[in-house]
């Protein structure tokens, strides 16, 4: 299964930034004949993400999130490399 990064075309420009807030929901994977919107967070902004649902006494949903060290282009890749075929189902 090939697996193929789509990123925005503008994504260099605003890569600091997205590493700095530590999320980026503007990803796809490309598999194959299918594009697949994965968000990838860091552990930090995710923990404060989640801690600020439950104090509102929300629910927290996850799909297709990736929780790579920090979100920059590289870690992004690899973690879609390292991704198992059930993620992406």
């Amino acid at each position: 299964m090939a697996r193929e990064l789509l990123l925005p075309a503008d994504f260099h420009d605003h890569a600091w930034e997205v590493e700095a807030k530590g999320v980026f929901w503007g990803a796809s994977v490309r598999i194959n004949d299918r594009v697949v919107d994965v968000t990838f967070y860091d552990p930090v902004r995710l923990s404060q993400d989640i801690a600020e649902e439950l104090g509102q006494c929300r629910f927290t949903e996850l799909r297709r999130v990736l929780v790579v060290p920090c979100v920059t282009e590289e870690q992004m890749r690899m973690a879609v490399e390292r991704a198992s075929a059930e993620f992406f189902a």
